[in-house]
C-alpha cells in the first residue's frame, strides 16, 4: 500500500530500504540549487564557538560534516535506524562534540505541543534539511538571543509534458498550491515568536541520463508491489527519452526554498 510521502511511516519504511536518507540515483543537477546554497549559508553563520541544533538531521551526515568548525551539534531524527547510523559514524571519526538523539518533536509525541530535545538558550544556530515545520514553533526557546534558523524546504515537482506517458502511480506533478511553503513556514514562525528574515526561491534544471535512472527517481522509497517494474515501464521512458531527450538526458525541473530568520538580539519580557 503507497505512504503518504515524507509521513513517519514513510521514513519508517524508507529506513528498511536503504541505510540513510539519500537519493540513490544518478543525475546532473544545475548549479544554484539550492542544496549546495543551504550549505554555504549554514557555513556562514558557523564559527568556533557555536552550539548547533540540527532538526531530522537523517543518518546525521551535514551534522558530521559540520562538527570539527563547532563547538557542538546535536543533532536529532524520530527515525532510529538513522541515529544509529549517526552515532556510528561520530565514533569512528572521533567526533566527541557531536550527539545524537532519537526524538520525535512532533506535537503528536508530545502531548499536544512541539518540544525540541534541549534545554532553554541552548543553540547559536539551528538548522534543518528538507525536514518537517513544526520544530520551528518551539526554536525560540532554545536558541540563544541572536541565533540564527535556516531551513532547506523541497517543493513539488513541476507537471512534465510527458507526464501522461506513464502509469499513473508513476505521474509526478504540481501540488495543490505552488505557492504552499511561504506561508507555511511564517506562520510556524509567528506562533514560535519569531519573523522571516531572507526567503530564496531556486528553480534549476536536473538532467536524468538514462530511462534507467529516471526509473529509480520515479519510484523510490517505494516497493516493487507498488509500482509496475523496470521492464513494464521501459518502453515508455525511452519514448520519453527519444521525444525530449537534450545533452546529457531528460530534464526535470528542481525546485527548493531557502529561508532564514534571526532571533532578536535581546528578549522582550513578558
Amino acid at each position: 500500500m503507497d505512504l503518504k510521502p515524507h509521513s513517519p511511516a514513510w521514513y519508517d519504511r524508507l529506513a528498511t530500504l536503504q541505510e540513510g536518507y539519500y537519493y540513490p540515483w544518478r543525475s546532473r543537477l544545475g548549479m544554484w540549487n539550492g542544496e549546495d546554497q543551504y550549505r554555504l549559508l549554514v557555513r556562514q553563520h558557523l564559527h568556533p564557538d557555536a552550539d548547533v541544533l540540527d532538526a531530522a538531521c537523517g543518518h546525521g551526515e551535514f551534522a558530521l560534516e559540520l562538527a570539527p568548525d563547532c563547538r557542538s551539534v546535536l543533532g536529532y531524527d524520530r527515525t532510529e535506524a538513522y541515529i544509529d547510523l549517526a552515532r556510528r559514524a561520530a565514533r569512528e571519526r572521533g567526533l566527541s562534540n557531536a550527539t545524537f538523539l532519537c526524538h520525535d518533536s512532533s506535537p503528536d509525541a508530545n502531548g499536544g505541543r512541539v518540544r525540541l530535545p534541549a534545554p532553554d538558550a541552548s543553540f547559536d544556530l539551528l538548522i534543518c534539511s528538507k525536514g518537517p515545520f513544526h520544530w520551528i514553533e518551539d526554536a525560540r526557546r532554545v536558541a540563544r538571543a541572536g541565533a540564527v534558523l535556516i531551513m532547506l524546504v523541497p517543493d513539488f515537482t513541476p507537471s512534465t509534458p510527458w507526464r501522461e506517458w506513464l502509469p499513473e502511480r508513476l505521474r509526478l506533478g504540481e501540488g495543490p498550491d505552488p505557492h504552499w511553503a511561504r506561508p507555511a513556514i511564517e506562520e510556524r514562525l509567528e506562533i514560535g515568536g519569531l519573523t522571516l528574515h531572507s526567503w530564496w526561491s531556486y528553480d534549476v534544471p536536473e538532467v536524468f541520463p538514462d530511462p534507467e535512472q529516471m526509473y529509480i527517481w520515479l519510484t523510490w522509497a517505494r516497493t516493487p508491489d507498488e509500482v509496475p517494474s523496470f521492464a513494464e515501464v521501459q518502453p515508455a521512458l525511452e519514448r520519453v527519452f527519444a521525444t525530449y531527450g537534450g545533452e546529457g538526458g531528460v530534464t526535470v525541473r528542481r525546485r527548493r526554498y531557502v529561508w532564514k530568520a534571526v532571533v532578536p538580539a535581546k528578549r522582550i519580557s513578558c
